[in-house]
This record gives C-alpha cells, sequence and structure tokens, in this order.
C-alpha cells in the first residue's frame, strides 16, 4: 500500500493537504463537499489527482459501488491520501456543464482528472468491485491510460501488441468512437485469423458496427465456419445486433434538436438487406422507424409501431417495458399512456406463465417428443459430461455438478441423470 501511495504522489507534485479538508465520513473515501471548480481548485493547490465519481442518483450499480467498493478499507485509505476525491451528480447543472469535458456517456463513470490542465488522464466505466478498482486504478495511473495511450498512437506508434493494449483502454473508457475508427482499421487483412484467434473475434464482435465494413462481408461470407467456430448464438447475436444498430444511423440529428430521415439511404439499406437475405429486414424497418417516431417525439405513430412489432414478430419483454417507460416519462396523452399499460399487463401476464411454466419443466426433467432436454438449461448435460472428464484428469481437483429442483439443491459428480429426483447418486 505505501508503494503505490508514494507512486501515486510521484506523479504531481505533492504539496500535501489535511485529512480534515475533506469530509469525513466514518469509512470509505472521503468525498469533498463542493463544486467541479472549487475541487480542482482543491486539487491543484494539494498537488493531487482529482478523482470523480460521476453518477446519478437513478443508477444502481452507482449506488452499489458507494456501499462497498468505496467503503473497503484498502481502497479509502489509498484515495484519501493519495487524491482530492469528488462525487458529481451528472443531472445537476454542474454535471450537466461538465459531461462532455470528462467524456461521460456511462454510469458509473471514474475519472481521474490532471488539476493543472483538466485532462482526462485515466477513466473507468461501469461498476466494479474493491479488488478490481484498485487493479484498473493503479495500471492507468502506471502508463496504461487513455492520455498516455493516445500521445503514443498520434505519434505514431503501431505494433500489434501495442494497438491491441490500446484499444482494451478505449474498451475500458468506453471511448466508442475511437474504437469504431481503429478497431476496423486494425482488422484489416486479418479477417481469416478472426476464426482462429479469439482475441480478433471478440473485437470484431464488440466494436465493428457496420454491415458495409470489410471485416463483416467477410463475416457474412463465411458464416458456417464462424458457427462451426464459436456457436450459433453469437453469430444470431452479432447479425441481428448489427444490422438493427446500423438502421438508426439513418435517422439524422439536424438544426436545434430536430431529426429528419434518409430515406433515399433507407432504401438502400433496405434493399443491400435483401441482397444479404437478412430474415429480419422487415422488423428492422418497422423498429428504425419507430426510433424515428421516438426522436421527433410522435407518439401515435410510437404506439402504431409498437403495435406492429408485439403483435407481428412477438417482442421481447424488456423491449416492450422499455417502450412503456419511454411512453409514460415523455407523452403527457393519456390515452397513449394507458395503451402502454396495456402492453406491460399482457407481457406481465406471459412473463407469469412462462415461469410457471419452466418451474414445471424444471422439476420433471426428462425429454420431449422431439428428442430435446426438458432441463433449462438444455446444455446442461454436456457441460456435466465436460466437468467430469476434467475432473478424471485431474483427481487432485474435488468437484461436484449442482441442479435444482423448485427449492432443494441436488449435487452430484458420479451420473447424470434427466429426472434428479429419483436417482440414487443425487444426493441433497
Amino acid at each position: 500500500m505505501k508503494k503505490l501511495m508514494l507512486f501515486i504522489a510521484a506523479l504531481l507534485p505533492f504539496c500535501g493537504v489535511s485529512a480534515q479538508e475533506q469530509t469525513q465520513t466514518e469509512t470509505g473515501i472521503s468525498f469533498l463537499e463542493g463544486t467541479y471548480a472549487e475541487a480542482l481548485k482543491a486539487a491543484k493547490d494539494a498537488g493531487r489527482i482529482l478523482f470523480i465519481d460521476c453518477y446519478t442518483q437513478w443508477c444502481g450499480p452507482c449506488k452499489q459501488m458507494a456501499k462497498t467498493t468505496f467503503k473497503d478499507a484498502e481502497v479509502a485509505e489509498f484515495f484519501n491520501e493519495s487524491f482530492i476525491n469528488l462525487k458529481l451528480d451528472m443531472e445537476t447543472p454542474d454535471g450537466i456543464a461538465q459531461k462532455t469535458k470528462l467524456g461521460v456517456n456511462a454510469y458509473p463513470t471514474l475519472v481521474f482528472v490532471d488539476p493543472k490542465t483538466e485532462e482526462v488522464i485515466h477513466k473507468i466505466v461501469g461498476s466494479c468491485n474493491a479488488k478490481e478498482f484498485m487493479k484498473r486504478t493503479v495500471s492507468g495511473l502506471s502508463g496504461n491510460n487513455i492520455k498516455t495511450m493516445t500521445q503514443r498512437y498520434n505519434n505514431g506508434e503501431r505494433s500489434d501488441e501495442f494497438i491491441e493494449e490500446y484499444i482494451d483502454v478505449l474498451a475500458e473508457a468506453n471511448d466508442k468512437e475511437m474504437l469504431t475508427k481503429l478497431v476496423p482499421q486494425y482488422l484489416d487483412n486479418r479477417y481469416e485469423k478472426m476464426l482462429t484467434d479469439r482475441k480478433l473475434f471478440n473485437f470484431f464482435m464488440s466494436y465493428i458496427e457496420s454491415p458495409y465494413s470489410k471485416p463483416y462481408v467477410f463475416f457474412l461470407e463465411n458464416k458456417d465456419k464462424f458457427t462451426e467456430q464459436y456457436g450459433e448464438m453469437y453469430v444470431d447475436m452479432k447479425e441481428r445486433y448489427t444490422w438493427n444498430l446500423y438502421g438508426r444511423k439513418f435517422v439524422v440529428e439536424g438544426e436545434n434538436g430536430t431529426y429528419v430521415f434518409d430515406e433515399k439511404g433507407f432504401a438502400d439499406y433496405m434493399k443491400y438487406m435483401k441482397k444479404n437475405k437478412v430474415k429480419d429486414a422487415k422488423k428492422i424497418e418497422i423498429s428504425t422507424r419507430m426510433y424515428l417516431a421516438e426522436c421527433t417525439q410522435d407518439w401515435k405513430k410510437y404506439i402504431s409501431y409498437g403495435d406492429k412489432l408485439i403483435s407481428k414478430y412477438d417482442a421481447d419483454l424488456l423491449d416492450v417495458y422499455n417502450w412503456a417507460i419511454r411512453i409514460n416519462k415523455n407523452c403527457d396523452d393519456q390515452k397513449l399512456r394507458n395503451h402502454a399499460a396495456v402492453w406491460c399487463d399482457k407481457y406481465a401476464a406471459q412473463l407469469e406463465q412462462e415461469a410457471a411454466e419452466r418451474a414445471a419443466q424444471e422439476a420433471k426433467g426428462g425429454m420431449t417428443a422431439d428428442g430435446e432436454s426438458n432441463n433449462i438449461d438444455r446444455y446442461a448435460g454436456r457441460k456435466f459430461a465436460a466437468l467430469k472428464e476434467y475432473g478424471e484428469r485431474h483427481p487432485e481437483i474435488k468437484w461436484g455438478f449442482v441442479r435444482a429442483v423448485g427449492t432443494q439443491l441436488y449435487l452430484s459428480n458420479t451420473e447424470w441423470t434427466e429426472d434428479v429426483t429419483n436417482h440414487n447418486v443425487w444426493k441433497l
């Protein structure tokens, strides 16, 4: 711990600041009470880096970090002695004013700022436990941070090792703009390696958003090979996500917050989807126009498109829930709000029915008429076999496979069976 503190102190000249100058809590990180400008001045005066917890009142992961990670004794000691700490509600006027400067577009975002230049040195996006938070903080401030890595890139560094590290840093900082530029360039002429190199494939899955890009065209031309290598689930997921997301690019924000729709561009896109035999092309068209209706606040059309997706395409429960929330939050027409409530009622009843069916299915076990497993996890048998094989090769490892029936847990490391309730090798 002392070594870590000395290291951080060396990053900026240390002038010293008493712990009493920050608001003290019984435990955990001590956060300064004040504005961003006041915290910046305090950090500059103290010769310390400014740490900012960028949060919102409604953010669950933000609250979780506040209750756990920020209360950790090691984290608290390190941050209280190394930084000036500020909690910044990003929906207050002060937070809104700093949002673009700090590059905040998700919550929580944990930002480290050089108070002399107001440059963002390091950024962590997303909740993490105390151990991971410390690891990511120290790693970032030791050189693997957004500021240093960007400088190296701008200076012309292009080795494969550096680019892959840079992509990881950009991902940690949630810098989507740079990622969407860098990753396609890096994957250029590496298409075939995506079939054998999992890291390259993960880059493709996470950051290739254009169906016109060379990596994606290669993916389409070799779907069978990708399916064989990585599984049908990942291939289907990438297809659906990419085609859907790209459709929204034809909804263009104009001046003064207005939106226009590129009809010609979208018509060409529909032809491109037809050429590539995209099975959900019509659904994507409706979803895109529904997004346009949301942007233009045309809630009557929004409801109409939602009805089509629900009736014709069996819309996902979470999607319907989010649609209803948007209407409830932004629409003043009570008739439309009631219509959205009916959506939720319908899907709540469906959810209850599906839950009851799953519970019955889990307890029953056995096989369906089609020869499929009645277990909730259709691959449970395969997982058991894989664990057993691994355990036989490594007798020093003790292992067991747990399955639930109702409220009871059953454990076995011997034999697999569909119905665990009547099998003597499965023990409570």
